[in-house]
């Protein structure tokens, strides 16, 4: 059973134009290393996979219309380490084929604490862990 940190629910926009973003929140800690997390995102992607009623859709769709995005914060992790920790997610991600499937498809992204406190979760500070890449980001932008 999947149980994230945290999760996030999010009304953006105005007037009319407004949607609900969800996240899943995950806590990255330097000691606990990659693969710890990496069992966390397979531990999702099974939440993700899983098939619904009578085997059509998604599980998942009955509760939300879109899966909610995946935020990695990266607790006492140093900025020059920070690559490091995102590259090693991105191959953990990649080593199993049901966390590679799920990150083409649902956004997700890490970035560091200190980041977040002093910056906003909406600054470029998120960085995406799917096979797209890219460059940093703001979390509605993943």
């Amino acid at each position: 059973m999947y149980r994230p940190a945290a999760e996030l629910a999010y009304t953006a926009g105005t007037g009319d134009d407004r949607h609900r973003l969800r996240a899943f929140i995950e806590r990255h800690r330097p000691g606990t290393g990659a693969e710890q997390t990496a069992a966390q995102l397979a531990a999702c992607a099974r939440v993700w996979e899983q098939p619904g009623p009578d085997g059509r859709g998604r599980a998942w769709e009955r509760r939300w219309r879109s899966f909610p995005r995946l935020l990695v914060v990266l607790v006492g992790t140093g900025a020059a380490q920070a690559r490091s920790v995102v590259a090693d997610l991105r191959l953990a991600a990649e080593e199993n084929p049901a966390v590679a499937e799920m990150l083409t498809a649902v956004p997700a992204g890490a970035a560091r604490i200190e980041d977040l406190v002093q910056r906003g979760p909406a600054a470029p500070i998120w960085h995406p862990l799917g096979t797209r890449g890219g460059r940093p980001c703001g979390w509605t932008k993943l």
